[in-house]
């Protein structure tokens, strides 16, 4: 069966009051990729960018979200509205 499996940038600090907090470069999040593959027993299909909204459900950890760091894409979805993105890798895989 084939499945896939989403890595995002973590919080590496939360910001004041709520506000913006700080997140793992995208070369760390490929680097924890890399080391998830080398640790697993499956078969890599295909690994790809994603770029996801600021809310990932089922990753895991559950510290995800908007990012400050250079992987943060905002997203324009309607009349001037914007939704906060950032770049994740999908690994597609076979056990």
């Amino acid at each position: 069966m084939i499945q896939y499996k989403d890595f995002a940038p973590r919080i590496t600090e939360r910001g004041p009051f709520g506000g913006a907090s700080e997140y793992e470069s995208f070369s760390e999040v490929v680097s924890e990729v890399n080391q998830w593959i080398e640790n697993t027993t499956i078969q890599v299909i295909n690994v790809e960018t994603v770029v996801l909204p600021d809310r990932i459900e089922g990753t895991g950890d559950d510290v995800y979200g908007v990012t400050t760091s250079n992987a943060f894409h905002p997203v324009m979805i309607s009349q001037g509205l914007a939704i906060n993105c950032f770049q994740c890798v999908r690994v597609w895989y076979r056990e």
